[in-house]
């Protein structure tokens, strides 16, 4: 607590069809002029199908890791009545040494491809003339780092819940805010793909290099993961975006608290086990993800693990 304590103190000194009638054809000339007029419609609408598609970018997806049974698990795989199935668990991938070089310039590849996709949009450029997306997007980050938002304490002061629910307005330009939303609306067909690879870049921590100091902390990680999930501005940002977005958001925000949990660095004692049932049956019901069992299959491992601590 001793964080919560110190940004506390800290935080105290500074959104017809137009009706139309029926007209009666009775001669022959007319039936003629319209076939000539679908005929032209049909053309035009050939053309505009059949033009080349945007290109999308090329992001590459670790494929996940299973994990084996233990060999005391192993004793375990049949019961009385009959074969028990040992589901494998989804699991950052375990990097060989020999392979740790590749699988950083593969992550940080895939990053740049997605900004350098982006480049190629007509909404970006009209929003982004002043460098490339990639440019703006590292500003943006470190703005964000600077400035962290409080991840609890609204209860004890009502400055924190008013500096949370403008906390991107205070910190980004309106610009920057036009360009976000311009991304978040026009891209959510790759978003799922594109969180996860930003989810696992932002997490590589000291694995990998970050020679230009762009990837924030672990702990900033921690603020704003917890911003999102366990304050009213955070959730109402969330909440003012799409369903899919924001259940994925609150997912990877949730395996960030947790994994702060289990290396006890969770300063602000935050108690995702009630979040996670919840969650949990929104993705159930959200079945436009390609990756939804995994999503549900590792958040019961989470509940299990919280209610086993319990």
């Amino acid at each position: 607590m001793k964080y919560c304590r110190l940004t506390f103190i800290r935080h105290n000194e500074a959104k017809s069809i137009a009706k139309s009638k029926k007209s009666k054809i009775g001669h022959g000339w007319w039936w003629l002029l319209l076939v000539i007029i679908l005929a032209g419609l049909g053309y035009y609408l050939y053309s505009e199908f059949i033009r080349e598609p945007a290109k999308n970018p090329v992001i590459e997806r670790p494929a996940p890791v299973k994990k084996m049974p233990l060999p005391q698990e192993q004793n375990r795989v049949t019961g009385e009545e009959g074969p028990v199935q040992v589901r494998p668990t989804r699991e950052e991938p375990v990097v060989k040494p020999d392979l740790k070089e590749d699988y950083c310039i593969q992550i940080e590849k895939n990053v740049a491809e997605f900004f350098r996709y982006l480049d190629e949009k007509e909404y970006v450029g009209r929003l982004n003339s002043e460098a490339d997306a990639y440019t703006r997007f590292k500003k943006i980050l470190r703005r964000a780092a600077a400035r962290p938002p409080f991840p609890a304490g609204e209860g004890s002061d009502p400055k924190i819940i008013i500096g949370n629910l403008y906390h991107f307005f205070r910190i980004l330009g309106g610009k920057d805010l036009s360009l976000i939303r311009a991304v978040l609306k026009n891209e959510q067909d790759t978003m799922e793909i594109s969180l996860e690879m930003f989810y696992r870049w932002l997490t590589l921590g000291d694995r990998c290099p970050d020679p230009e100091n762009i990837r924030p902390s672990m702990t900033t990680l921690y603020q704003y993961a917890g911003f999102f999930i366990n304050t009213t501005g955070g959730r109402a940002y969330l909440f003012r975006r799409p369903s899919g977005l924001r259940l994925l958001v609150s997912y990877y925000c949730l395996l960030i608290v947790h994994e702060a949990d289990k290396k006890g660095r969770n300063s602000c004692g935050i108690d995702i086990f009630p979040l996670i049932e919840p969650l949990k049956n929104e993705i159930r019901y959200y079945l436009d993800f390609q990756f939804q069992e995994e999503y549900i299959f590792l958040l019961g491992e989470i509940e299990d693990y919280y209610r086993k601590k319990r």
